[in-house]
C-alpha cells in the first residue's frame, strides 16, 4: 500500500505541477495580452502627438507665408542652347552677371523686351558652371553648333535658322535700338 501512496502522491504532485504551469500560462498570456494592448495605445497616442504638431505648425506657415504665382523664367539659358531655341531669328545676350556692367546690359534687355517689335532675346550668365567652358582667348564668329562656340566676353550673337548671322562685341545699345521694327 505504500506504493499506491507514493503512486497517489506522485500523481497528485504531477496535477499540481500541471495546474501551476497552467495558472502561470494563463498568467503569462494575460501579461503579454495586456502589454500588447498598452503598446498599442501608446503608439497611437505618439502618432496622434506626431499629427497634431504637424497640423499646428502647417498652420502657422499656412498664415505666414504670401502667395505668389511663381513663373518659369524661359529666356534665361545655356550657352549650349543657344544654337536650338525655337524661334528662327533671336538674340542671345552672353554676359557676366557678375560684371560692373551687368545691371547696365540687364536694363538694356528689358528696355529691348519693352518695345513693341522685338526678336526674342535670351541671355546666358557666363559665371555660371555649364557656360564657363565657352570663354576662350580667341573668338569663333562662324561656328556653327555649340561646341564650337567660343566667346572673348560680352557678346551680343543675331541668330537666323539656328545659324549665327551677326557677331557683336560691342556697342550693344545702339545695336538693339537700330534693328527694332
Amino acid at each position: 500500500m505504500a506504493k499506491k501512496k507514493k503512486t497517489k502522491n506522485n500523481v497528485s504532485r504531477v496535477n499540481s505541477k500541471s495546474e501551476s504551469k497552467k495558472i502561470e500560462k494563463q498568467f503569462s498570456e494575460d501579461v503579454s495580452f495586456g502589454s500588447a494592448i498598452q503598446l498599442i495605445i501608446v503608439v497611437f497616442v505618439i502618432l496622434l502627438v506626431f499629427y497634431l504638431l504637424t497640423v499646428v505648425i502647417l498652420s502657422k506657415k499656412d498664415s505666414s507665408i504670401v502667395s505668389n504665382h511663381a513663373s518659369i523664367q524661359y529666356t534665361k539659358i545655356l550657352a549650349g542652347e543657344s544654337f536650338n531655341q525655337k524661334e528662327k531669328d533671336y538674340y542671345v545676350f552672353y554676359y557676366s552677371m557678375n560684371d560692373d556692367s551687368a545691371t547696365n546690359y540687364a536694363d538694356l534687355i528689358s528696355n529691348y523686351r519693352d518695345k513693341e517689335d522685338h526678336l526674342p532675346i535670351y541671355t546666358v550668365d557666363l559665371n555660371e558652371g555649364l557656360n564657363k567652358r565657352y570663354l576662350s582667348d580667341t573668338e569663333n564668329k562662324v561656328a556653327e553648333k555649340a561646341s564650337q562656340l567660343k566667346l572673348k566676353g560680352t557678346t551680343l550673337i543675331h541668330f537666323k535658322d539656328h545659324k549665327i548671322n551677326e557677331y557683336i562685341t560691342s556697342s550693344f545699345e545702339n545695336y538693339l535700338d537700330i534693328d527694332v521694327e
